[in-house]
């Protein structure tokens, strides 16, 4: 079982960076780490997840979980990834992890992930390297939880932390029980817009889709009591140079499975954010441009 909650001290001697979600484009990344003078020594970068599939090459991003400065979260694809290298030991599993690793490997192979692990499987040494690292990534990451640094304190998560709550949609968690790893909500059962099932807390952060269902149904988001949430999941392209940001969250994944589809898709790449500079660049088809924040968070934000 993967860590739910990794909480890391505020980065005072460099910047702290996020990159939207990788699927198997890391040239893109070295890319606008050498364009922004990533700092190898001081700097950190944090990734909201999904390093695989998609693009062409998930072998490397995966070798990024080696580096001392890369602080991913699970994504719903690294999660199924890791089902899927787990397999071997599906006897061992106690009925309920058995269940879910089986549906995750076969999710793993619907999403074309054989297409590119297949010419890995006979590299056992590596295989056995990328499922030891994907076992220690957390669903969560928290920076600054004493908020002693200028920028504040900040999350890191794949998906979402918003679901259903009367008549619109709610952030449910706030700072203090996301401190929390053993917190009773983590275990609360509920229909997740996504997942297309019930599941809990750990399915929701992997899979969910509320506040984006809410944007394009009209529905209500209530305001958020939540420091700054760096999520990915649903592509959502900056409007204007600016990226999304609702319910305290700010949306990261631009779109970087699509960059081998300039043609089609010219208005989407990958995003690297720096959270102490509150601002971003995207590199497209097109080249490097910069992106930014609606200013103070948008929490009622509608599309």
């Amino acid at each position: 079982m993967n860590p739910r909650v990794c909480a890391h001290p505020a980065n005072h001697a460099g910047r702290d960076f996020i990159v939207g979600d990788l699927h198997g484009h890391p040239d893109a990344l070295r890319t606008l780490m050498d364009y922004v003078g990533f700092d190898y020594d001081t700097d950190r970068l944090f990734s909201v997840g999904d390093l695989v599939d998609r693009g062409p090459n998930g072998a490397n991003a995966l070798d990024l979980l080696a580096k001392p400065w890369f602080y991913p979260v699970l994504g719903n694809h690294d999660a199924m990834l890791l089902a899927t290298l787990n397999l071997e030991d599906l006897r061992a599993m106690d009925r309920q992890e058995a269940r879910i690793t089986a549906a995750y490997a076969e999710l793993f192979a619907l999403n074309h992930g054989w297409d590119w692990l297949r010419h890995y499987r006979m590299d056992k040494e590596r295989c056995m390297q990328w499922r030891a690292a994907l076992r220690q990534v957390p669903f969560l990451r928290i920076v600054d939880p004493m908020d002693t640094s200028p920028a504040g304190r900040f999350h890191v998560l794949h998906a979402e932390l918003a679901a259903e709550q009367g008549e619109g949609v709610a952030v449910l968690w706030n700072d203090a029980d996301l401190d929390d790893a053993e917190h009773p909500r983590w275990q609360e059962a509920h229909p997740i817009i996504g997942y297309d099932a019930v599941g809990t807390w750990e399915e929701h952060i992997l899979w969910g889709r509320e506040i984006r269902h809410a944007l394009t149904h009209d529905v209500p988001i209530l305001p958020a009591g939540l420091s700054r949430t760096y999520v990915g999941h649903t592509i959502t392209p900056p409007r204007g140079g600016t990226l999304l940001q609702v319910a305290g969250h700010v949306f990261l994944d631009t779109g970087a499975a699509h960059l081998d589809q300039a043609g089609r898709y010219r208005d989407q790449g990958l995003t690297l954010f720096c959270h102490q500079e509150g601002q971003g660049w995207m590199l497209t088809a097109s080249g490097i441009q910069k992106v930014g924040l609606n200013s103070p968070l948008a929490d009622n934000h509608k599309e």
